[in-house]
């Protein structure tokens, strides 16, 4: 079963620099593990080098412009039909991967059993199911490399987000 974790907003402000993040600037998110508590914290990208100790994970973002339009999540039916179009798509599989999981944590697919190792039907591959209809999707697994990170985050923010309607 995923937990549910409490995880505080963007501070809008570098923790090492003590300064306020500026318009478009890219900065890094970080959750970091304190005793029972997840601490979120923020770095400039000049102020970043690696994750600190005790990291559960962490996500490149920029600032938002000022008068920029809103952003927001894409309906969830979208998100199903983008990771069906990307479920044999050997080029997209990485992203495929990602955009599963994310929908899997946020309970929009879940896990199904198989003959292997729960959820898996073959050595890699997972078996969801569509929370909405039922409608079944199998995705390959797909391990990340680091250099792929920065990357596939970018990917995977353009899948996620839309424009806010006025």
């Amino acid at each position: 079963m995923i937990a549910e974790y409490k995880v505080n907003r963007c501070s809008r402000r570098c923790c090492v620099e003590d300064r306020p993040l500026r318009d478009g600037e890219w900065y890094y998110s970080v959750v970091i593990e304190q005793g029972e508590e997840l601490i979120r914290r923020e770095y400039s990208a000049g102020a970043w080098s690696e994750p600190p100790a005790g990291t559960v994970g962490w996500w490149k973002c920029r600032m938002p412009q000022s008068g920029q339009r809103k952003m927001v999540l894409a309906p969830d039916p979208v998100l199903v039909e983008t990771l069906r179009q990307m479920e044999h798509d050997d080029q997209r599989k990485p992203i495929a991967f990602l955009l599963a999981l994310t929908l899997l944590r946020r309970r929009i697919l879940r896990m199904l059993p198989s003959d292997m190792a729960a959820g898996f039907v073959g050595p890699r591959t997972m078996r969801l199911q569509v929370a909405a209809d039922g409608s079944e999707i199998e995705i390959e697994e797909y391990t990340i490399t680091r250099r792929q990170t920065e990357t596939l985050t970018e990917a995977l923010q353009e899948l996620l987000y839309v424009e806010a309607a006025e």
